[in-house]
């Protein structure tokens, strides 16, 4: 999955040689925390938090003068593994930059949604945890799964050694766990 799949595309922006005033304005009629500026080929020259916007000394300052740079952006072909790190470590939404100019924006809640579609949540089936000794041994869990024709709908690590299969077409749970437990040893 990559960070273009799950962006806000085109978010709002201010020009760099707006004034302050009037990014404080569009923060406070879209309700947003951060305002991005960009230069008149929309090429990413900063950002403003709401803080900076009303610590301004002269609201009639340019935005770009004013805009702090950011510290790390996505491409939209970054993969959302990438976007999972960042936004988890300390950042509430990333700008995404291609060939300088800004193309969307990835948010917390966009990168949880997309790790509730990867890890199939909301949908239909039975979640199996299966212990393992060995990584290797989730091969021969699947190898049984497919011999019982069901459809593999995610796989999450664990802790401690443990996955977690989600399937869907499962008539006998009984019987597919006997079935792990005899080929896992």
């Amino acid at each position: 999955m990559r960070v273009s799949e799950w962006m806000l595309a085109d978010p709002p922006t201010i020009r760099a040689e707006a004034p302050v005033e009037e990014a404080g304005k569009l923060a406070e009629q879209l309700g947003l925390a951060i305002v991005y500026v960009v230069d008149g080929e929309g090429r990413l020259v900063g950002f403003l938090t709401r803080k900076a916007i009303s610590a301004a000394p002269n609201p009639a300052l340019p935005t770009g003068k004013l805009a702090a740079a950011p510290t790390v952006t996505l491409s939209p072909d970054d993969p959302m593994e990438r976007a999972v790190v960042l936004l988890g470590e300390r950042h509430l939404l990333l700008p995404v930059v291609e060939e300088g100019r800004l193309v969307g924006v990835i948010t917390r809640g966009g990168v949880l949604k997309a790790l509730a579609e990867m890890a199939g949540f909301g949908e239909e089936g039975t979640r199996i945890r299966v212990k393992l000794s060995q990584p290797g041994e989730v091969y021969r869990a699947l190898e049984v799964l497919e011999q019982h024709g069901l459809t593999l709908v995610a796989v999450i690590r664990g802790g401690q050694g443990e996955v977690v299969i989600h399937v869907q077409g499962l008539q006998d749970k009984e019987k597919l766990l006997h079935e792990l437990e005899e080929a896992l040893g």
